[in-house]
């Protein structure tokens, strides 16, 4: 047990379930909204859809006798299958996003009977693998995220160093009761897109929990020294210039960037948003001189869907979902991975998103100096729940109920509710409303886990907290 722990106050303290949804219909009116695709409910623990059903997919057409090419939906949308002699499937999933753009995904998956995983290695080099009791997501250059069943997380880089690691561990409350706790180690943080070691490891503490059935861990902040507060509450003496935090316009697109910041309040709830998508853009930057873009594996897949597609074309013509779709079906154009993915252009982002993020810095700030945990039951009984935005912690792969197939949410990216967490399926269904490059596309629909959210609300206090750490560190040395 670490001695720079605190005590920790009675569990009880932590907002849970019971009193987490709203009360009343008419809040859960508030957050419901019509239309989700019920027949399309993610699978538990995975958040994988369950096979299509006819409404969504139709009539397929047999090419040969491993490769079936089956239309999906009334808007072009297509699924290519193929059997493999050694028992893998290749995929190619065509939909059509909410602004009218494709978007095409392919993938190769794997089954393994003898370890129980099931693994997807897609045309643009990222690899899912679900495990009995698992989940990983290898991304970009190769970072690691691997998210247990147990409610543990872990991630790695390429050579096999830690990014951050958690372990089970146990605690005495006021009452003298023990508590299981989560404690996470975090040996490096990201600068500039390269993944920069810690001089002293960073240590923090989750209480683990459950909430509506699903596993969660909720930070657990030690209060905030009054230095922190002060550089929050009181404006700079000295105006300090967006540059002194990196290339700001590289990562996000205001309706205004001030060049210099005097209102510290100002400054946090941006950096809140730039430090994500700084953070995002770094897991596929090529500091490590090695891309999964450019693995055999990759590549192995993307030359299967173009030989995939070709042969659709060629041997779909005439078939009887034609005339019902006529164009519908653009079976022999580009399929999206011509070439290595690009940084793209900046984020951009909204002014209504910047102040709503500015206010969930500000009260955030307020529950970390009160050593007050930011929880998932807290945000859902608030009266504007409604309007919470959360910022994706660590890549995700989700379905993407709006247009079907898959997508990717990474780090960064801005979501909120749809409609209200789901008590049964441990889901909620959440709207994209700012995604970086090689995400789900802005207003997607897409399902996501509560112990993510969770996650995403644990994120959103600790980058609080270490942004609040680099503005107090440049001012105090003098290097803004």
């Amino acid at each position: 047990m670490s001695p720079a722990v605190p005590q920790l106050p009675p569990a009880a303290t932590i907002p849970g379930p019971s009193g987490s949804p709203p009360a009343t219909p008419a809040a859960a009116r508030e957050l419901q909204r019509p239309g989700v695709p019920t027949q399309s409910a993610p699978l538990p623990a995975t958040g994988r859809l369950s096979p299509a059903s006819p409404s969504q997919v139709g009539q397929a057409v047999t090419v040969d006798g491993a490769t079936t090419v089956a239309p999906r939906g009334p808007r072009g949308g297509f699924d290519i299958s193929r059997q493999g002699p050694d028992g893998a499937r290749t995929v190619i999933t065509q939909s059509l996003r909410p602004d009218g753009s494709r978007r095409v995904v392919g993938y190769r998956q794997i089954e393994d009977g003898r370890t129980g995983t099931t693994t997807r290695i897609y045309g643009d080099g990222r690899r899912v693998v679900w495990g009995r009791d698992f989940e990983q997501r290898s991304i970009g250059n190769g970072v690691d995220f691997v998210t247990r069943q147990d409610g543990r997380r872990e991630a790695t880089l390429p050579d096999g160093r830690p990014v951050y690691r958690d372990r089970f561990t146990t605690f005495k409350d006021l009452s003298g009761e023990p508590r299981r706790m989560i404690e996470r180690t975090r040996y490096t943080r990201w600068w500039k897109g390269r993944p920069v070691y810690e001089t002293r490891p960073v240590v923090r503490y989750y209480d683990a929990g459950f909430f509506y059935g699903a596993p969660v861990a909720y930070y657990r902040p030690r209060p905030l020294p009054p230095a922190y507060i002060a550089i929050y509450v009181v404006p700079f003496p000295v105006p300090l210039p967006a540059v002194a935090f990196g290339m700001v316009d590289e990562w996000v697109a205001f309706a205004s960037t001030p060049r210099a910041y005097t209102d510290p309040a100002v400054l946090m709830g941006d950096m809140q948003i730039w430090s994500g998508f700084e953070e995002g853009r770094a897991y596929s930057a090529p500091w490590s001189g090695t891309s999964l873009y450019g693995s055999p594996q990759a590549a192995s897949v993307r030359s299967a869907m173009v030989q995939m597609q070709q042969q659709a074309a060629s041997q779909t013509e005439g078939s009887p979902f034609n005339p019902q779709q006529p164009g519908s079906l653009d079976l022999g154009s580009p399929f999206g991975y011509e070439g290595a993915p690009s940084p793209g252009a900046a984020v951009s982002v909204s002014e209504e998103v910047r102040l709503r993020v500015r206010e969930q810095v500000r009260s955030t700030v307020a529950l970390l100096q009160a050593g007050t945990p930011l929880t998932l039951g807290g945000v859902l009984a608030a009266p504007d729940a409604a309007a919470y935005l959360f910022q994706t912690a660590q890549p995700l792969v989700v379905s993407e109920l709006s247009g079907g197939g898959e997508c990717f949410l990474n780090t960064g990216d801005l979501i909120g509710f749809y409609s209200l967490p789901d008590e049964a399926s441990g889901f909620a269904m959440m709207t994209v409303v700012a995604s970086g490059p090689g995400s789900c596309s802005p207003r997607s629909v897409v399902p996501v886990s509560l112990s993510d959210l969770q996650e995403m609300l644990n994120g959103f206090a600790e980058r609080a907290e270490d942004n609040l750490q680099r503005v107090l560190s440049c001012t105090a040395s003098g290097s803004c």
